[in-house]
This record gives C-alpha cells, sequence and structure tokens, in this order.
C-alpha cells in the first residue's frame, strides 16, 4: 500500500526538476546580463502656443465650483425638506407646547426652591463663622 502511494509521490516531484537541468546543467549561474536601455532622444519644445494657465483662471474655476456645490447643496436640502412625511416634518409650534414642556408655574417653583435653598445655606455659613 505503501509503494503504491510513494511511486507516485517520487514522480511529481522528479518532473519539475527536469526542466531545471536543461538549462546548461549548473542552475546557479547567474543570469545573462540585460540589454542597456535606449537613449531617450529629446524632443523639441513647442514655441506655437501658451498653455499656461494663469492664476485669475484657477481663481475663476474655484468660484464657480464654490457656487455650484453650494447650489446642489441648497437644491438638495429644500427638496428633501419637501419629500420629508408629513408626520416627520418639524412643526412651527412653540417650545412651550412640545411633549417635553414644563408648565410655567413648576418652573417658577422649582427657581423659588432653589434661590431659598441657597439663601439657607448662606445663612448656615453666616451662623458657623
Amino acid at each position: 500500500m505503501r509503494r503504491l502511494v510513494l511511486i507516485p509521490l517520487l514522480l511529481a516531484l522528479a518532473l519539475p526538476a527536469a526542466p531545471a537541468l536543461a538549462q546548461d546543467g549548473n542552475p546557479f549561474n547567474p543570469l545573462p546580463p540585460a540589454p542597456p536601455a535606449p537613449t531617450p532622444t529629446a524632443t523639441p519644445a513647442d514655441s506655437g502656443g501658451d498653455d499656461d494657465v494663469g492664476r485669475k483662471t484657477l481663481y475663476v474655476i474655484a468660484g464657480a465650483l464654490l457656487v455650484s456645490f453650494v447650489a446642489v447643496g441648497w437644491w438638495i436640502s429644500r427638496d428633501a425638506r419637501r419629500a420629508l412625511p408629513a408626520d416627520h416634518r418639524p412643526s412651527e409650534r412653540l417650545r412651550e407646547e412640545g411633549p417635553h414642556r414644563r408648565a410655567r408655574m413648576a418652573k417658577a417653583k422649582a427657581r423659588d426652591k432653589g434661590r431659598a435653598q441657597r439663601a439657607a445655606r448662606k445663612r448656615a455659613r453666616r451662623a458657623k463663622g
């Protein structure tokens, strides 16, 4: 059983070694040197037109981009507000009419209670010292 597995294994390992032996018989020979790169030829400069982009042109392009980005942002936000369902839209009601409101009397009562506590602490400090 072992020999049946060992023989195909040795054959599989020996097959890739055959092409390596065909290379001058010594696989450690260095590679031949690379051919020298061709020297580049200088192309004459084109004195025809002025392709240089000026600073003013760049400012105009930047301004146009800025204006277009602001316009697109405004348009998207306006469209998003219109497409929002009515139950998700913020209402124009006052804050005191909202779901987390406290009655004005309760707020005034809490303020008075805080003032009384501060006054009591102040009296206690004066009595100690």
